[in-house]
This record gives structure tokens, sequence and C-alpha cells, in this order.
């Protein structure tokens, strides 16, 4: 009878400490999972050298900003092999320099191939440009560009294939572009693309931002559930002093329905900020993070955070 008590005991011991390393392994998982996709869905600090494995051959390469004569490039280090992407560009000339709104490198794998596809956005000359680069057997090949200034993707990580969008904030839908990467190759899907989820929401926030006024009342756009703190920010901007542009935009979604809809919508916006009272100031850059959740029963979607960022 003792020996059947031990044994018991012991089976069950076995039992719950297998149930609880299951649920430390499963809890690590999707912690890293979700580390990596923060990771890869926010802009690299250009003052650091990043690594990543960007042609699939399982080596760490090297990813550098390159400026000079006014001209700013982006330099990948393969083993021994050194590419510049301005290469690719039909002027040799990626971006040129601004004091106040620096590239910006997003690296996430467009194709679902295990070899992350890089996005650029940036200035050349007085405008937006953006572009997409893929490694495609021995170099780094330009597979899309234009000179939109909102650019971002949706199913990023669910079962469907990441869908690029691309738009002109002042056109609105009239300039939108969308595209999937396909076997190496841009599958133009602008034909379909009738409309935007969050975009009605964004381009109201981005209006409150270029006002010249403090708000008086606020728009049916933020979630009742907003941090009020947050939400201060609006009445914070010392517009008496200071006035914003709208520059440029990056957004993704992290969250979905049993549909593949989204349900969550991140968005990157970058102001220019300049000073009313001194023309000769420098200009500055304001950047916010806003997070957006589609509503119940709409196809609307409200504001739940906002974050000043780097």
């Amino acid at each position: 009878m003792k020996i059947l008590i031990i044994k018991k005991k012991f089976l069950i011991n076995l039992i719950t400490f297998t149930i609880v390393t299951l649920i430390i392994i499963v809890a690590l998982f999707l912690l890293c999972n979700k580390f990596n996709f923060q990771e890869t869905l926010s802009p690299l600090n250009l003052s650091q050298n990043y690594s990543y494995d960007l042609n699939g051959d399982g080596l760490q390469d090297n990813i550098q900003l390159v400026e000079e004569q006014n001209k700013v490039d982006i330099c990948i280090k393969c083993a021994n092999e050194e590419y510049y992407l301005s290469k690719e560009c039909t002027d040799k000339v990626l971006f040129t320099s601004c004091s106040y709104l620096k590239p910006k490198i997003f690296i996430h794998d467009l194709s679902r191939n295990s070899v992350p596809e890089i996005i650029l956005t940036g200035l050349k000359g007085e405008k937006n440009s953006a572009y997409v680069f893929q490694w495609n057997k021995n170099k780094f090949t330009l597979l899309y560009s234009d000179n939109n200034n909102i650019f971002g993707i949706l199913n990023c990580k669910n079962s469907c294939t990441p869908q690029c969008y691309s738009l002109n904030s002042i056109k609105g839908l009239s300039s939108l572009n969308s595209f999937m990467v396909i076997n190496n190759s841009i599958l133009d899907t602008t034909a379909d693309s009738k409309s935007l989820p969050s975009l009605d929401s964004v381009t109201s926030f981005i209006n409150i931002i270029e006002l010249s006024y403090p708000l008086d009342e606020l728009p049916s756009i933020f979630s009742s559930n907003i941090n009020s703190d947050e939400l201060s920010l609006l009445w914070n901007l010392d517009k008496d002093n200071n006035s914003y542009l709208f520059q440029n935009g990056f957004f993704y979604d992290y969250e979905w329905d049993n549909l593949n809809s989204p349900l969550y919508i991140k968005w990157r916006l970058s102001f220019e900020k300049k000073s009313l009272k001194d023309n000769n100031s420098d200009k500055k850059q304001l950047v916010l993070l806003i997070d957006l959740r589609k509503e119940s029963n709409s196809s609307s979607y409200n504001i739940t955070s906002i974050q000043v960022s780097n």
C-alpha cells in the first residue's frame, strides 16, 4: 500500500511538473514572437549598426547609414561584400540629407520566404520617397518605389500573405496603391483595394495636430477608454509658439478577428515642428505613435493610445 501511495504522489508530481513546464515553454515562445515582431516593425536606430540575415545564408549582415555630400545611402555588408542600395536607383540617389527627418529602415518578411525585405522611407529633394528592396540571387534588387508619404502593411503576422499599401496623405484614397511580394516580384492589387482600414480616423488626427489652435472639443475618433494623460498631449503642443506639418507615416496591424480582418492597427506619424517666434531656429521632428481598435459592429476605428516617440 505504501508503494502505491508513493507511486501515486510521484505520478501527480510528474504531471504537475510537465504541465508547468509546458506553460512556461508556451509563454516564452509567445513572448519571443511578440518581441521579434515589435522589433522588426519599429524603425532601426540609425545611430547603431544592426545585424540581420538579409540574404538567407544563415550569417548576420550589417546595415549602416552612409551620409556624405548631402546624400544619404544604406550600405549592407554581407560576408566580404558591400552593397549600396543607391546603385539600384536610376539616378543613383537614395535619399537627400535632412536634419530633422532622417530616413527610416524597417525590416519585415513580406514574401514569407524567411528572407526579410528592406523597407525605406525618407526625403529625396523636396519629395517623400519609399522603397522596398529584396535579396535576389546575388544582390539586393529594388522591388518597389514611389513618392507617397504613407506606407503600411496589413496581414503582418496572420495566416494571410502580407499586403503593402502606399498613398499620399493629401490626395487620400485616389492615390492608393497596394501590392504583395510573390516569388521575388510585385503583384499589383490596387484594383482590389477600395479602402484602407483606420485611414479616416488617422486623417482626422493628423488634421488635429496640424491645427494652428487647440481643440475646443474632441471629435468622435477617440476611444472612451483612452488614457486621459495621453489625450492631454493634444493640448500640450504649445501652438502659440510652434506649428506642425505632417511629413510621413507608417502603419501595420497586430491583432485580427477570426476572418483575419485587422482589429488593432498601429501608426507611426512624423510631423515637422517649426518655431513661430524664431525664424532662425532649426526645424524639429515630432513623432507620435497611435493605436486604433476596430469598433464592434462597425467598420470604423477609434484611437486607444497616443505616445510620443523618438
